[in-house]
């Protein structure tokens, strides 16, 4: 079981974004099994204590189930991120927005971006983009249509204040939504 909560805990990448609520209630089983885990740990510790006969036996499974409990405390969501599958980047720029809901884009330098919307949940689109003077063309995968962005550079770049991208949605009189550049590879 220890095992199972190991695997669990380092495939969140993979299931942080299911529909309906259900990553959530994912979340709260893995919390409940951790706390179980816990507090099987903590019966074999006594035990071990108590009963000189299976010290090895029990040895090995206090060390297995003591680095899997620490393990999940420490890295509570995993070692691996969904963020290392994301290209090498060429531009990043994120904007944060009511209840601490982050938009972040990554244009990655092989042309393609991913957009990862975190509020009450994980939502990811990928797709690629083209760059005219200062406008990003974004084709998003299984949409038709393209949409755009307007990148707002700053004056003075020393700060790595790169400036703003302005995000706008399919029709050119949709409402600009302000991303600041927080990387840009030179």
């Amino acid at each position: 079981m220890a095992l199972i909560l190991l695997v669990a805990v380092n495939t969140t990448f993979a299931w942080e974004q299911l529909p309906s609520g259900w990553d959530f209630l994912l979340t709260l089983f893995l919390a409940c099994i951790w706390l179980l885990t816990l507090l099987i740990f903590l019966w074999k510790l006594v035990t071990f204590a108590q009963n000189a006969k299976k010290k090895r036996e029990n040895g090995i499974n206090l060390i297995i189930l003591g680095s899997v409990l620490l393990f999940c405390f420490l890295f509570p969501l995993g070692v691996i991120k969904s963020s290392d599958f994301d290209p090498e980047p060429y531009l990043i720029a994120s904007r944060e927005g009511a209840a601490n809901c982050t938009s972040t884009i990554t244009l990655g330098i092989d042309s393609t971006f991913v957009q990862r919307v975190v509020c009450f949940g994980v939502e990811k689109q990928t797709g690629t983009y083209t760059i005219k003077n200062d406008t990003v063309f974004l084709r998003f995968r299984n949409d038709e249509n393209r949409r755009f962005g307007v990148i707002e550079w700053n004056e003075d770049q020393k700060k790595d204040d790169y400036g703003y991208l302005n995000h706008y949605g399919k029709l050119p009189n949709d409402k600009p939504l302000p991303m600041s550049i927080l990387y840009l590879k030179k």
